[in-house]
């Protein structure tokens, strides 16, 4: 009786042991989820607002980033159009996970949302409308890094909104 009480704590040990690797491994690549660009990475959208004449006044860049990480992104965001730099401050929203079985959505239960906000100088509207690649970049207090590229249709999207 007793070996079987060892065998099946041992067992339920290994059992625990695999899904704990698996979870841990799981969140892991999910947060450190390769892209070869942007919106592949996040939620973007990027609008722009004119004034009384119809001209473009203003663009402003909204990234929503799910993830199993609780680390928060820091306010500031970096713009690489080609060759010019635009470093930006931002606004930041961070809201923990939901675990509501009831309210369950593949974006936001069990994930930390982190929203980043910011709007763009009147000088980037040129580099924008004339850049080849356009990089954004962004970090989170844990140390992680971004740095991806807009992808060809996101680019049409913005040159046509800033047009």
């Amino acid at each position: 009786m007793r070996r079987i009480h060892h065998k099946f704590l041992m067992t339920l040990g290994i059992i625990l042991i695999l899904f704990g690797g698996f979870g841990w491994s799981f969140t892991y690549v999910y947060d450190h989820r390769p892209c070869d660009n942007l919106s592949g990475y996040c939620d973007i959208d990027f609008q722009t607002g004119v004034d009384k004449n119809g001209r473009v006044d203003s663009a402003t860049l909204t990234i929503l980033d799910y993830r199993y990480s609780s680390a928060k992104l820091l306010p500031a965001l970096t713009m690489i159009c080609d060759d010019t730099v635009f470093d930006m401050e931002a606004a930041v929203r961070y809201t923990p996970p939901s675990y509501s079985i009831a309210f369950f959505n593949d974006k936001t239960t069990l994930k930390n949302t982190n929203k980043l906000f910011v709007e763009f100088p009147h000088e980037a509207f040129d580099a924008i409308l004339n850049a080849d690649v356009i990089t954004i970049q962004f970090s989170y207090d844990n140390g992680d890094k971004i740095s991806l590229p807009l992808s060809e249709p996101d680019m049409d999207y913005w040159r046509s909104h800033l047009k």
